[in-house]
């Protein structure tokens, strides 16, 4: 059946771009968004995904697999201290408060990973743009 739903998903993607919305949107969720991409206030680094930069305003969070503290300073490691993950079920998550960080500045990090008793062996950066 692979070539069959195959087959659906090219006539989908036609029929939409005839239309010029797509034509198997959820109503309910088109009403939520109106056409409008949600803006969440944070950003989600993840070592699969590891951010660079971060918009002005927003938080730094943290997705991991395992416990971990993370190290951090802002501007070359100035005022670091430490923050510990939470279990969110699906992950490990923790919050920088970055929010108030101006475009321009920088967060450095790195982890701790209490399990193991061992730090990362790598700091990373963030840039606030």
């Amino acid at each position: 059946m692979p070539l069959v739903w195959a087959h659906a998903e090219y006539v989908k993607l036609c029929l939409s771009l005839e239309r010029g919305r797509p034509v198997d949107a959820p109503a309910q969720t088109s009403r939520r968004y109106q056409g409008r991409r949600p803006d969440p206030p944070f950003v989600l680094w993840r070592f699969r995904h590891p951010r660079h930069r971060v918009s002005a305003g927003k938080e730094l969070r943290f997705l991991l697999e395992a416990p971990a503290t993370i190290r951090w300073g802002s501007d070359g490691w100035q005022r670091a201290q430490d923050c510990e993950t939470e279990d969110w079920v699906l992950g490990h998550v923790a919050k920088l408060p970055t929010a108030d960080m101006k475009a321009g500045q920088s967060v450095q990090f790195t982890f701790y990973w209490p399990e193991a008793g061992r730090w990362e062996g790598q700091d990373f950066s963030v840039r606030i743009i």
